[in-house]
């Protein structure tokens, strides 16, 4: 009886995860083990809808750990970058500041430091002649000119059709790690605008 009742349970649980499966609309290849200091390619294919580009948002895992963590304070979920005022403001310093949006319209700041290991990319997807949207970048020294160096990653990958660049920049992205979707920098003067959320991704990988 507990043998049939097992089985019975791991085929939905088999079940529910190729629904989940099926139903992702980004789909990230394995990347493999890496060497600290070499180049990687990230690669995938998306179902989403005209999709004109790809974000590719990479943290150290702790890194991502700890601003998810201090998202959730609250039961509030939303957290993004905004970069402070240049060194020459003195009541400002030159720095990042993680702002989270609480549920009662409050918002809470903390100043942090981006990490040396981290890298942004936006990569144009193509159409295969099958029709399959896919999506390629190689992590070189034009994407992050110091290479990642040994640890565990974390990697957000999302929809980045409407993002406009500002490259040398950290992007102010919103991230809402509750709903798990990423709402990119566009010209919306609400980041929040329903309007503005796009697919979202994770992916962990480690460099020995």
């Amino acid at each position: 009886m507990f043998l049939k009742q097992f089985i019975i349970i791991a085929m939905v649980i088999i079940g529910m995860t190729g629904f989940a499966c099926a139903e992702a609309n980004i789909s990230v290849d394995p990347i493999g083990s890496l060497a600290a200091g070499e180049k990687f390619n990230i690669s995938g294919t998306t179902t989403i809808d005209k999709v004109k580009k790809i974000g590719i948002e990479i943290f150290p895992k702790e890194f991502w750990d700890n601003l998810v963590a201090y998202a959730k304070e609250d039961n509030a979920g939303k957290v993004r970058f905004k970069e402070l005022a240049s060194s020459g403001d003195s009541a400002n310093q030159t720095g990042i500041n993680m702002v989270r949006f609480n549920p009662d319209g409050t918002q809470a700041y903390q100043t942090v430091d981006i990490p040396d290991d981290y890298a942004l990319v936006i990569v144009p997807v193509k159409k295969d002649p099958s029709g399959k949207v896919t999506f390629n970048v190689e992590i070189n020294e034009k994407v992050k000119k110091v290479p990642f160096q040994k640890g565990k990653y974390h990697m957000n990958v999302y929809d980045a059709s409407m993002e406009i660049e500002r490259p040398g920049t950290v992007m102010p992205n919103g991230w809402d790690v509750i709903k798990k979707k990423a709402y990119p920098s566009t010209t919306l003067s609400n980041i929040w605008d329903p309007k503005n959320e796009k697919e979202l991704e994770y992916v962990e990988f480690t460099i020995r």
